[in-house]
This record gives C-alpha cells, structure tokens and sequence, in this order.
C-alpha cells in the first residue's frame, strides 16, 4: 500500500480526523476531540498532516500555531498533539514520516520551537528534550489563608476586555486574543483529557481585577479527585486569595504546578511540600539561529551569543564570556546547568509557559 502524506485539505478528512482521534483517545464520559481541540481540527487553520491509504485518512498529527511571548521577545512556535494511527496500519513508520512533515513545514513558516505532548522514543529521536522546570503542589482545604480586600467570585460575560489585559500582563504566555481565551475556556481541552470541567474565578480588590484562575474540576461522579489548575494570570497574592477561597465550590484539594521562574508565587507556598520535575512533555528548537533572534528582546542586556564558527558560540555575560557547542548552548536554552553561574541562573533556562494550560495540543 502507497501512503500519500500532506495537509488535510477538507472538513471531510478533518472529521475523518476527529473519528480516528476520539477512537484512539476517548471513552464514553469524554467530550469529542473535536470539541476539546478546536484549533487542532480546524479546516479554516488548516495545519495539521495526515497519512492516507487508498484515499483513507490512517494516521494523523495535530499542529497549531502561536506566539509566546517571553518579556518584550515573540517566539514563533508550534505545537503537536492527537498523534494517532490506526491500529490496521501501525507500525509502519507513518507518524515518524508525518512529523518529518511538521519539521519542514515549522522551517517554512519560521517557527523556531516545536512543543510536543508526549515523550514518545519517536520524538526523542528525532530532538526531542526535556525543559523547563516547575514545582508541583498539592494544597489541602484552609492549608492557605485568605487574602484581606480580596473577594473571590466566578466570572461574568463583562469581563471581558480585564481578563485580556491581565492575561496580556504576564511576563511569559502564549499570545491570547479576547476569542483565543473565550474558545480555549470553553472547550477545555487538557481538562476533558482528565474528565474535567473548567472553573473561571476572578480575584478583585477596590473594584480592579487583580488575580484569575482556571480551574478543572472534576465531573460529579468523581468528585473527591483533585481540582487541576490550568491557567493564572495576575498578583500573587491574588491567586494565593483563589486558591484559598477555591475550596467553596466543593473541591477537596487542588493540584497546582507553578514554573520556577514564578518566584514570587513559589515564595507564597514556600513553607508547603513540593516535587520539582522538568515540564510535562518535551520540546523542539527547530531552528537555532531564528530562536536567538526571536530571543534577542529578552537576551538585551543580559547576554550577548556570537558566532564563533558555524557550530560554536560565544556569551558574553556580566564582563565575563563562555564558549559553547550549538547542541550545548540548545541544552542551556531549554534546561539551564546544574554548574551554572549565578548570574545566567537567572536567564536560563528560557522561560516558557507551562503547557498544560489553555493552549495545551
């Protein structure tokens, strides 16, 4: 059998998609992938890649676009997620051969990172890595003390344009339009992957919005299994006020994984037991020299990298230099060093947003 692999053309193949993909991935309690990943099966985005076999679709990758922003840096990036084959034509090397595809496709439209949702050996080998690094919490009912001036409530239709320009405000996030955030809140895709429901709470104080959490809280039937938070945006203290006053909507206890970078949030749950661990999933530099210059609004004034030659580099750091390898430097980029100076301890790694949130493929 001859596969053909390309971009899905029609909403005939994209619900081809959806089918192959709630198969694989759903059961019964669970909304479609459809619903869940919007962007994912979007004929009008037109991103993702198929396999087709005598004209069926038999295997498939999802591919999303975005743009994190990281302080005053936009990085173009991708996103994969719903990789999929049929069980009658697995192991034929097709999704290795699809996600070649996205590499080519991520170089044309100068996307310089490539998030993925899995740790698969087939991402491993082809760059994949680990990155980031997060503390993970677990907080129990009235382990954290209320805010004073904080009033905690669901939000409201009018809210609107301060929830953008709260969400806007944070240091690092993945670029949301006012639609973006309204569609991703509604179709609650990591969430449902966890049987979940979202819950949208604002923290106000004086009659400004100060503070928003996303919370996936479990369906009724499983209602003593953690609350997962999904997203936050605002004053620490603020979401500490949400995480506290969370616990009267029935929750019992509340799963929460805050980057490290979140320093002063992390310093509020300071004295509570934590695991810190590498970020779920695993990530792709495509493209070295377009991720630098997309980095180079943060970089300024930090660090300056020169080229040496075509596979080595020089940073130049606090009237100090080192010289690197390019797979070393992608390394410090992604994951920092145990042996670090201090003083780029506080550049790297790259701060990314945590991708089990809105914008989670």
């Amino acid at each position: 059998m001859i596969a053909e692999f390309r971009l899905l053309k029609t909403e005939i193949e994209y619900k081809q998609a959806i089918t192959l993909a709630d198969k694989t991935f759903r059961d019964n309690e669970q909304i479609s992938m459809g619903k869940a990943y919007p962007f994912v099966f979007s004929p009008e985005l037109n991103q993702s890649y198929g396999a087709f076999v005598n004209g069926e679709l038999v295997s498939f990758i999802g591919l999303v676009p975005s743009i994190v922003h990281i302080e005053e840096a936009e990085i173009q990036a991708y996103s994969i997620g719903a990789v999929c084959t049929h069980p009658n034509h697995r192991k034929n090397g097709y999704a290795s051969t699809l996600l070649s595809k996205v590499f080519e496709h991520a170089e044309l439209a100068d996307a310089s990172l490539l998030f993925v949702s899995g740790n698969l050996p087939m991402y491993m080998k082809a760059g994949c890595a680990y990155y980031g690094e997060m503390n993970k919490y677990k907080i129990q009912k009235g382990e954290l003390s209320t805010v004073e001036g904080c009033f905690v409530r669901e939000s409201l239709p009018h809210d609107r344009f301060r929830l953008r320009k709260l969400a806007h405000s944070r240091r690092v996030h993945f670029e949301q339009s006012i639609l973006d955030f309204t569609i991703l809140n509604h179709a609650e895709g990591f969430a449902s992957n966890h049987k979940m429901r979202h819950k949208l709470l604002l923290a106000e104080a004086g009659n400004e919005l100060k503070g928003f959490l996303i919370l996936g809280v479990s369906f009724p039937s499983s209602s003593d299994s953690p609350a997962r938070v999904i997203e936050w945006g605002g004053d620490p203290k603020a979401i500490q006020a949400l995480l506290a006053e969370s616990f009267q909507y029935g929750i019992t206890s509340i799963k929460c994984s805050f980057p490290s970078y979140e320093v002063a949030l992390n310093r509020l749950l300071n004295n509570r037991e934590k695991t810190v661990t590498p970020y779920p999933g695993t990530i792709k530099i495509i493209n070295l020299e377009l991720l630098l210059k997309q980095l180079e609004p943060f970089l300024r004034g930090k660090v300056e990298i020169e080229d040496i030659d075509e596979n080595n580099k020089k940073l130049v750091f606090n009237q100090r230099s080192m010289t690197l390898d390019n797979a070393s430097l992608e390394r410090l980029i992604l994951q920092g060093a145990p042996d670090l100076d201090c003083y780029l301890k506080d550049i790297f790694p790259i701060p990314l947003p945590f991708p089990e949130g809105l914008n989670y493929v």
